[in-house]
């Protein structure tokens, strides 16, 4: 019975312990060496035999299939070289026949014919984000994706909580992000559910508050942000997600959907939990040093650390007189508890893959719910914003190096606006919302907003929008104050009026009725107007000495009541230093705690209508909506005197049949290398919707096609981007400028010299051809970009050996590597450079 049992138990386990097998050295291998593979046979052996070797990919390419001699004396394992240059596709398999004759241990007659394979993942080589991507939220079925890749679509989306890779995407070989890991945590007050309001929780909270408005239950997070189990929990599933998507490399990590403090960008007091209020308490107690120290600016009589509370927004309200400090703290404390949660989720995700960019979707307006960007920026290193309040503008400037992409959910030409809009205002792509298959028929049809978005979106992914992402994006000397604390007494000057009715505000709300952001807003377009460009500056950085060390000569204080000690000190020696301050309201009447002062911060400035320190009186406020009907003149006018008079003028002048500066066209100046870029857009506003009246709901001023003017510093060679033509030289440009769609130039003061391209004449089916770019002589450009088409000899392009290449210098090469399988016949490769639209042809023939 024992013998019968383990003889039993042999079969059974035989095939499994004794089965031949593929040794990789990772089932991951990057694509820029040759890695050793091991075949291991089931038992020792002495003789002569074969390996077959056939590695194919998801293209369907034979990349390679030889044969390989061996001898074995008394061995199980063969190696043997894998060429990983040769990749071209992530989803890999390799497949090994194995013949043999020889003796086995026992001096017997081995006769082996056998077989293993192994799939394996080639990661992609982009470490960084430096080519346009254009992602498919929806899962479309694998066999369409193929149509969604013609209309330039290169990427989708997956949820990053599954632990199945997404085959559909694989099959197409197409990266995607990783969605939604930690929306629990993140976006607990805003998140999709199969049988309630997306923001039930939220709804519930402000129920509960009208039944107990004198509580604090309903203003307890669940979770806290600063849960230290809840911390630990999503830091370990982070980092569980990261070693499970990090082979794939994806685009990049989304922590959360539509996420914030509460229900997206809306106003609550979040969060009076103790797992909030005892770290807050170390907070405060680092902050003012002593408990004394914070009595004073509080106006409180707190015996005990442990006793300290901060104002509810009613308790604020009802307060006499402006100190809000025990009410703005903790809104500060709050935005500190987001941006640290979402540093954790970062931090989490790149202690597994340091390459990897990290961030959140949908993020919301600059304001409440934790955006504060002057933290966010530091937080993430990846963005998916919605384009409210002029946060591209403010994340740009911030952080630069900051990955953005926005979502596209409309069609028409204001959509293709947008994008060509956003794309020039540094975003790296797209995130498409298509939950009614309008790109693709179920049928498998192209529907009509897929026809509308397949020139566009080509033309931005075969690399015009690569090469502005990789050139220097340049700012006029001109800073805007970026000031959360002057946010936080805005939002309470003007609400407290009102009461409780607090409670029943939105995100929308606070998007509608925000004179601060419509301020802000204004000023952007003002400077923009005149063909200027700025840069934010947060109160962080003012404090930190930005103004000088960046070389500014203008600062605008937009709405900016409330400032430290160390921002005025700094803005005081910016103006002593030859700086203007250009303010539309007397400046720094509150300090950084929303606490109301004796006298203006900069009152000691020489404030007047010129000079070094300006108060602007023209109604600045209204400026958005003006120039959309033509009202903009006497406020324009002023402003472009000031800006005049502080030596700012620009360096690309952008004039009408007037001669004025073009209202309505937004300058974008780039630099490569000695060669600057030259955007032109026009410029309306991206959301009239929500403007106010109705006679600002038109943007008919600017819907037309419009003759402007374009004048260069010199005379200088001019290049057509868009249309990929040389100029020649000359001093100015005519442009008749589409309403939705930019004319980009490159100027240079010397010629971009003719391009070289240099491949073989001949290549033999399953060799790699290595095709050289280059210029005649040294170019100005730093970076160029080019675009390859490699085409079959049936004339169709093949994507996989097709794309685009970042030139350092204008030199690098190209590697096609031609699998076994590919056609015999004349192929052609055909590169176009995009900075001075020169092209090259050359052919190969393969046989």
């Amino acid at each position: 019975m024992l013998r019968q049992s383990l003889l039993y138990l042999c079969l059974v386990i035989s095939p499994a312990i004794f089965a031949a097998e593929i040794v990789l050295p990772s089932t991951a291998l990057e694509r820029n060496s040759v890695v050793p593979v091991v075949y291991r046979t089931n038992s020792l052996a002495t003789g002569k035999g074969e390996l077959r070797i056939e590695w194919t990919d998801a293209y369907g390419r034979v990349v390679e299939d030889r044969k390989i001699p061996v001898e074995l004396t008394d061995e199980t394992e063969m190696g043997f070289p894998l060429d990983l240059r040769r990749a071209v596709a992530m989803k890999n398999e390799l497949r090994v026949h194995f013949t043999f004759d020889g003796l086995n241990k026992k001096g017997q007659p081995d006769h082996r014919d056998e077989s293993a394979a192994v799939t394996f993942i080639a990661r992609p080589p982009n470490r960084s984000w430096w080519d346009y991507t254009i992602m498919m939220w929806q899962n479309y079925p694998g066999d369409q994706f193929g149509t969604l890749k013609q209309l330039g679509i290169n990427a989708g989306v997956y949820g990053g909580k599954s632990r199945t890779p997404p085959d559909f995407l694989l099959r197409n070989d197409l990266r995607w992000y990783a969605e939604n890991i930690a929306t629990d945590f993140y976006s607990e007050y805003h998140r999709w559910h199969p049988d309630r309001a997306v923001n039930w929780k939220y709804i519930e909270a402000k129920e509960l508050f009208k039944k107990d408005p004198a509580g604090k239950e309903a203003f307890k997070r669940h979770p806290s942000l600063t849960d230290q189990a809840w911390l630990k929990t999503v830091h370990d599933r982070l980092v569980d997600a990261a070693r499970f998507w990090s082979p794939y490399r994806p685009v990049y990590y989304s922590l959360g959907d539509e996420s914030g403090i509460a229900d997206l960008a809306a106003f609550w007091d979040f969060d009076f939990s103790d797992e909030s209020l005892v770290p807050m308490r170390q907070w405060l107690r680092q902050r003012y040093g002593t408990l004394a120290a914070l009595n004073r600016q509080w106006e409180a009589s707190f015996t005990s650390w442990d006793l300290v509370m901060p104002m509810t927004t009613t308790e604020a309200m009802k307060r006499a007189g402006d100190n809000f400090s025990a009410w703005a703290d903790f809104k500060e404390w709050m935005d500190i508890c987001y941006a640290n949660a979402l540093k954790m989720g970062n931090d989490a995700v790149r202690s597994v893959d340091p390459d990897a960019y990290v961030g959140i979707g949908g993020a919301q307006m600059p304001g409440w719910g934790g955006y504060d960007y002057a933290r966010l920026t530091q937080s993430l290193t990846a963005m998916e914003p919605y384009d409210i309040g002029g946060n591209i503008e403010i994340i740009r400037s911030l952080n630069p190096r900051l990955a953005v992409v926005t979502t596209s959910f409309a069609k028409g030409p204001g959509e293709k606006h947008r994008v060509w809009y956003e794309m020039l205002h540094g975003n790296r792509g797209l995130v498409i919302w298509d939950d009614k298959n309008e790109f693709v028929a179920k049928d498998g049809q192209v529907n009509e907003r897929g026809r509308e978005v397949q020139p566009y979106y080509n033309e931005l992914r075969n690399g015009i929008a690569s090469l502005v992402m990789n050139s220097q994006r340049l700012a006029d000397p001109i800073a805007i104050h970026y000031s959360q604390a002057s946010m936080r007494t805005e939002w309470m000057l003007q609400h407290r009026t009102l009461g409780d009715a607090w409670a029943n505000r939105t995100s929308s709300s606070e998007r509608r009725d925000s004179d601060f952001l419509r301020a802000r807003e204004s000023w952007c377009r003002l400077i923009e107007d005149q063909g200027l460009q700025y840069n934010y500056v947060s109160y962080m950085q003012v404090e930190a000495g930005e103004l000088l060390r960046r070389g500014y000569r203008v600062l605008v204080l937009p709405h900016s009541n409330s400032l430290s000690a160390a921002e005025a000190g700094a803005i005081r020696e910016f103006v002593a230093q030859g700086g203007t301050v250009i303010a539309d309201s007397e400046p720094g009447t509150f300090d950084e705690h929303s606490r109301r002062l004796p006298a203006g911060q900069l009152h000691d400035l020489p404030w007047g209508d010129r000079g070094r320190a300006v108060l602007v009186k023209a109604d600045v406020l209204n400026y958005n909506q003006q120039r959309l009907v033509g009202k903009e003149g006497p406020v324009l006018q002023r402003v472009s005197d000031l800006l005049r008079e502080s030596g700012v003028r620009a360096e690309f002048a952008v004039t009408d049949d007037s001669g004025r500066a073009a209202v309505g066209v937004e300058t974008h100046l780039f630099q490569n290398g000695a060669v600057r870029i030259v955007g032109l857009l026009s410029n309306p506003q991206l959301r009239v919707d929500d403007l106010g009246p109705a006679e600002f709901k038109s943007n008919e001023r600017f819907e037309k096609p419009r003759t402007v003017k374009l004048s260069l510093p010199g005379e200088m060679y001019a290049y057509d981007l868009r249309a990929a033509k040389a100029m020649g030289k000359r001093k100015e440009i005519a442009v008749t400028l589409d309403p939705y769609e930019p004319a980009i130039f490159a100027v240079s003061a010397t010629q971009i010299p003719p391009l070289r391209l240099s491949s073989p004449a001949r290549v033999t089916r399953g060799e790699t051809a290595q095709i050289a770019l280059s210029f005649s002589a040294p170019s100005p450009g730093a970076a160029h970009l080019f675009h390859i088409d490699v085409t079959d000899p049936s004339g169709k392009i093949v994507p996989c050996y097709s794309g685009n290449l970042l030139a350092a210098g204008g030199r690098t090469v190209k590697l096609v590597p031609l699998a076994a399988n590919d056609p015999a016949g004349r192929w052609e490769v055909r590169v176009k450079d995009l900075l001075s639209g020169q092209s090259a042809t050359a052919g190969i023939e393969v046989f």
